[in-house]
């Protein structure tokens, strides 16, 4: 673990703001909290800067086809900032949610239609909460799971320990660094900015999701058949 102060500190040496045993100012603190909140911020909005996934449940009631979601909405939870993928539970059983787009929504003939459990979710990211659109309306109440970003930590003060997964302590100080530089009106050294790329680079590659395996359609077994692996057939 590491504090947000001691992070800060040794951006600020990366850019020579502060020297070996020198302690900065409070303003300069502040300042770059601030500056290393919007940095946290920036990089949350992007899966492959994410150290995870949450998976939040909520009750869809029924006869809605449209509801918003976050601290003050129809249906109280967080916001997520970007859906990765949703689900239903009902009886046990999970069945799929797909994600639809605004287009895709519109071109839904009849809006009204309903069932038992929705097949299709629209999610707008509306600000402060999120608007949820589902098709068809639900007969009854619905647990909905949305499995979405979990935002990185900001920290609220500078004794804010942040609990990191390996290789995010450098990429957060590296880049923080070329964030402060412009803060200071300084410029980053060239090996400050090759390593906030490269660290930032190596999580990136950790956190991009594995693609699906599709097996060709002209295959034996694909295309709702059956393959069996030991005869070939």
């Amino acid at each position: 673990m590491a504090t947000a102060r001691a992070l800060i500190e040794g951006a600020l040496r990366l850019i020579g703001q502060l020297a070996e045993g020198e302690t900065a100012s409070n303003e300069t603190y502040n300042d770059s909290l601030v500056a290393m909140n919007e940095m946290i911020d920036s990089l949350s909005i992007d899966r492959i800067n994410v150290m995870a996934m949450t998976d939040q449940s909520i009750t869809w009631p029924s006869t809605y086809a449209t509801r918003t979601l976050g601290a003050t909405g129809d249906i109280t939870g967080t916001r997520p900032t970007l859906i990765d993928h949703a689900y239903i539970v009902s009886n046990d059983v999970t069945y799929p949610l797909v994600l639809v787009t605004d287009e895709q929504y519109s071109e839904i003939a009849s809006k009204d239609t309903t069932s038992t459990l929705p097949t299709l979710l629209r999610a707008s990211m509306t600000v402060p909460n999120a608007t949820l659109t589902v098709w068809p309306v639900p007969t009854g109440n619905v647990e909905i799971h949305l499995v979405s970003m979990a935002p990185l930590t900001q920290p609220a003060t500078l004794l804010t320990e942040l609990v990191l997964a390996p290789g995010y302590r450098k990429m957060f100080r590296f880049n923080l660094a070329v964030a402060l530089a412009a803060e200071f009106g300084k410029s980053a050294p060239g090996e400050v900015v090759v390593g906030a790329n490269q660290s930032k680079a190596a999580i990136q590659r950790v956190n991009t999701p594995l693609d699906t395996l599709r097996m060709p359609s002209g295959m034996p077994g694909c295309g709702g058949g059956t393959f069996d692996i030991y005869s070939g057939n």
